[in-house]
Parts: structure tokens; sequence; C-alpha cells
């Protein structure tokens, strides 16, 4: 962080704080594992020797100045010209101002990790000043994502590939607006509300699709009537079915049924009675302005082409749009989020894996297959994956149906669990028993905001996990997917151990490096699950002295926790560390 006699301007310090705070609580609303992390680049533009060139407000992050040396070596072709407390500033040198952050970011180290979003400047007091996100690569790269940035019909149009991008796209646009304001009291990262911001991101995706269709008039009002008509019931039943959004002469699809006068999209009513006509054959055929009819796929799909998408409406209130048979955004009584996979599959392996020693990764497979196919249903529902399966149909028997044991297929998850109670299953896939009403002693580890098929769960989890090897899928009538146990990743012993030497080494030097400290601090609070007791005690002793050492520096006492460890805590939650000797 800079010194406070290089301010830019007064509230510099406050405006990060708060461009962090708006990040984390949009971000961590849509996927807690992006952890955002926000800082802010100033580059002087004004002929000012007095003043630094570049000034970076970077709290506690691994960036200094130094790294932004490069900048400087920038010629200004066009000199800025200031009118009236505002500037003038050339497209070229903004673009290269943005473009040589970017590649400094990109070759830092930590780029492995991170990936970074930069904003477009706010001129501030002679500086332009650009916000700079970063959320985990590793998150990013779970989420489907187009290939192409621009319109198939106008190459010049820059769209969103995903809806991910119009989130960050949509946040970074609010934060240079924010930084305009005027005066502390006039800054508001979110001026408008956090759903009010993701429902923007989704609209302007959904730009992303309606285009494909190469309406020469088309209005960009796809979102709202995909809301509008999805809340439309007919005849008192909620709209199912599917709706192809091309142009109306694409090579893939064959109109099997073409209306004479096309209807609007926004003639709501009317596209909500068609779309009764639809089925899994026969699906609305539009370019996201006109319905012509109804028509199927044919042939096969270059899903290089990014020209086809689905909306599919899955239930009152539901839509999702696909691309390539991917989800890519998911609404749900109008409100957007991010998709991912119901069930976290590397959560599902991973549990599995640690609950079940030896299982094989083909009867993993098999599982998670189970697993996908049971969150279709749509009252819910429970799977119980067990050692003890056929013993538990037995004991369970007077309150289940009892079968002979049978492998359970694929096709086979929505017929059993169609009826009320769990389905019980071995580690080999076969079935012992369906509509099982389970038993259990009452738990500290019930959720009373759940329902009864939850903490039913629960408790009947908490009854077996010491007799034998159990995992509970359970599938609430409210969406909501629960893995029980819900074990936290796991991480490298390692990687605790480097930091505690790392803590050590501070105590040691000679000199004084708060920034370090604070971060290696960080990393403990957000590991603080997987200390030893001794682990514990040693870094509690250490923090101490290191505390006392940097006391009052820059007029600021910083006091962290003490860690104490967790009786969950067990070898199990370390990976297995190679040796390359």
């Amino acid at each position: 962080m800079i010194s406070g006699n290089n301010l830019i301007w007064d509230e510099q310090l406050h405006c990060q704080i708060s461009l962090q705070l708006a990040a984390e609580e949009l971000f961590d609303s849509l996927d807690e594992r992006l952890y955002p992390k926000v800082f802010m680049i100033g580059i002087r533009v004004i002929d000012d020797a007095s003043k630094a060139f570049i000034n970076l407000e970077c709290k506690d992050c691994d960036y200094f100045v130094t790294n932004f040396l490069s900048l400087q070596s920038i010629p200004k072709i066009i000199h800025p010209v200031q009118h009236d407390l505002e500037i003038d500033v050339s497209s070229y040198l903004t673009h290269a101002y943005f473009t040589e952050i970017q590649r400094v970011l990109r070759q830092h180290p930590k780029s492995k990790s991170v990936e970074s979003f930069i904003s477009n400047p706010a001129y501030i007091n002679g500086y332009l000043v650009f916000v700079v996100t970063e959320l985990s690569k590793a998150v990013l790269n779970t989420y489907y994502t187009l290939t192409k940035d621009f319109s198939n019909a106008d190459r010049d149009f820059k769209i969103s590939r995903s809806f991910i991008e119009s989130i960050i796209k949509i946040y970074l646009n609010a934060s240079t607006n924010a930084l305009k304001a005027k005066s502390q009291l006039e800054f508001k990262i979110l001026s408008k509300s956090r759903d009010e911001l993701v429902s923007s991101a989704a609209h302007d995706f959904m730009i992303t699709v309606s285009g494909v269709g190469q309406h020469p008039h088309h209005l960009h009002v796809l979102y709202d009537a995909c809301n509008t008509i999805s809340s439309l019931k007919y005849e008192g039943e909620e709209g199912l079915g599917k709706m192809i959004i091309a142009n109306k002469n694409h090579k893939n699809v064959a109109l099997t049924l073409v209306l004479e006068d096309p209807i609007h999209i926004k003639d709501f009513r009317k596209v909500r009675k068609f779309l009764e006509l639809a089925d899994h054959k026969n699906l609305l055929i539009s370019d996201s302005v006109f319905i012509y009819g109804l028509g199927k796929l044919t042939g096969k799909y270059n899903h290089h082409e990014e020209s086809l998408f689905v909306i599919h409406f899955t239930k009152h209130f539901h839509w999702e749009v696909l691309h390539h048979d991917k989800i890519m955004l998911s609404v749900a009584f109008r409100m957007p989020s991010l998709y991912s996979e119901q069930i976290n599959k590397e959560k599902f392996y991973s549990t599995l894996n640690r609950v079940f020693k030896n299982i094989h990764r083909e009867k993993l497979n098999k599982l998670w297959e189970i697993a996908i196919e049971s969150t279709k249903q749509k009252h819910g529902t429970i799977l119980v994956i067990t050692d003890a399966a056929e013993e538990e149909a037995q004991r369970l028997s007077e309150q289940s149906f009892k079968v002979k044991p049978v492998i359970l297929t694929k096709n086979a998850v929505h017929q059993v669990t169609s009826i009320d109670g769990a389905v019980l299953l071995d580690t080999n896939c076969y079935c012992h028993g369906i509509g099982v009403i389970l038993d259990g002693i009452a738990s500290s580890y019930g959720d009373s905001s759940r329902g009864a098929r939850f903490n039913s769960a629960v408790r009947y989890y908490e009854f077996m996990e010491k007799k034998t090897g159990i995992v509970v899928v359970v599938i609430s009538e409210d969406g909501m997917i629960n893995l029980i146990p819900e074990l936290k990743p796991q991480v490298m012993h390692s990687h605790i151990v480097q930091k505690i030497e790392d803590l050590k080494a501070l105590v040691q030097a000679n000199y004084n490096d708060r920034r370090r400290f604070n971060l290696i601090m960080e990393f403990f609070n957000q590991n603080n699950f997987y200390f030893s007791e001794k682990e514990c005690d040693l870094i509690n002793q250490l923090k101490a002295t290191l505390e006392h050492k940097y006391r009052f520096i820059d007029g600021i006492k910083m006091i962290y926790d003490n860690f104490k460890p967790n009786k969950k805590m067990n070898s199990s939650y370390y990976l297995k560390e190679v040796n390359h000797e």
C-alpha cells in the first residue's frame, strides 16, 4: 500500500476497501470459491514531476510499484489536455496502459492461480485509475465458456462469452462509475443492489444469445421475455419445453410446423400457449424476436460456430440457457445464478474416496451417474450409500420395501426415487431397499431451517457413521443438495509447515515486514481447521511475538485471535505428498 503523503485523493483507501467488500458481497453470493481480491493502479497523465508516476493502492497484496515501472516507457504520443477538471486522454494511451498492466499481471507468478480483470480507467486528480479484480483461475475454469468475444453478425461488436464474464464486466463498470464520485459521501460501488447487478449481468449475457438470431431489429428483450414466459401458466399447467435461438435459416434447424404469422417474442401469452406444443422432439424456433413455428435439430451442429442456443423452460419460473448441451445460465424466480453441477463432482469423488478407502474409479463413475440422475427427481429424494446396505435393508424392512439386490442403472433411478423414502445402495451400485424410512438419534447438527428429509438424513448418518462407511446424498424438494458428511477439502500439510517456517523467519529477522506478516496470518485464518494442537500453540506463540514487534507501526496495533485445534480434524484431511527425490 502506498504511503499517505502520496495519495491521489483523500478517500483512496476507503474506496479500495469499499470495492473489495462489494466484490466479496457480489462474487461470494454466486460462488464462494472465487475469492475476489481488488486493488487499484493509478498512472499520472499530467506533467507534474512532484507526483509519483505510478500509484498503487494494494492492501496486503503481492504487487509492488516496481512491478509496473514498464508503464513509464510508453510514449505519450498525444498529450492529455485538461478542460475544467476533466481530461481528454488519447484512446491510444489508455489502451496502451491497459495492455501493459495486463501483460505485467499475466507474467507475475500469481497468474498461475488467479485470473486478473481490469476496468476502464477513471480520471482522478491527474491520474488514470484502473481497478483490478482477481478471481480464482481454477474455479473460473469450471464454468463452460464460449470462445468468440465478437458477434457473428458484427465482428466489431464485443460480446460476453459466459455469464460469469458478464458479471465481471458489470462489476468493473460499476467500480469505474463509483470512482467518479466527487466525494466519499457520494462513493457507492453498489449503487444498484446485488440482485440488480446480477440481473443486469444476465441481461448482458442474453445479448450474446439473442445476437445469433441475426434479426436486424433484435431488441435485446430476450432475458425479460423468458422470465415472463416462464411465469405464465396455461389452463393451470406450468410451461415446459425448449426454444431454439438461431437464424431461422440455420443449417441445423428444420421447421416441421411453420406459422403464417410469426409470434412476436413480447406477445407473451401467445408464446406461452404455443409452448404447449413443444416436446423433447419438437422445439419452438426463434431468432429472439419472432417465433416462426416448431422444428427440430438436424445433422451435426458445429459448436465451434457458436451460432445456436437452446432455452429450456424446466418448470414454473425456472429456465436455463444451453449451448452444445452445456448449461450456461440458470434462472429461478427471476434470479440468475452461475450454473455448476448440482453436486460438485470433485467433492463427490473426494468424499467417497475418503469414506470408502478402496473404492474403484469405475464404481465411483457409476455412483456419480446415479447421483446426478437423482437430482432430476422433482419432489426430492435421499440416496444412502453404505457398506452395510444389505444389513440395513433387513433391519429396516418393516419401514421400507426390501428388494432383491439389483444393480441400479441410470435409467431406473427415476422409478425407484419416485416414492417417498430413501434408496439403500452399496458401493457396487446394488440397490437393497427403496422407500426406506430412516431412523436415528437426536442430533445437534440438524438445521431447523431445513425440512424433515434433510434432518432425518443427518440423524441417520450420525447413528451409522461409527458402525460402517456411509455417505448420504440429500436432494430436497426446494432444490438444495447436500452430501453428508460435509467434509472440508484436503490440503497439503507441507504448505502449512512452510508458512510456519516463514513466520519463524519474520521473528528472527532484524527488520519489520508487517505486510508479509499480514499475508501469512490471512493464510492461517483461511486454513485454521487443519492445524494440530501443537501447531496451534506454536503459531500463537510466534504471532504474539510479532504483534509485539510490530506494535504501533503507522499508528495501528494489529491483534489476531488465537487459534484452537478443531476436534474433527485428523490426518485424512491431508493430501498424500509425492516425494520427487
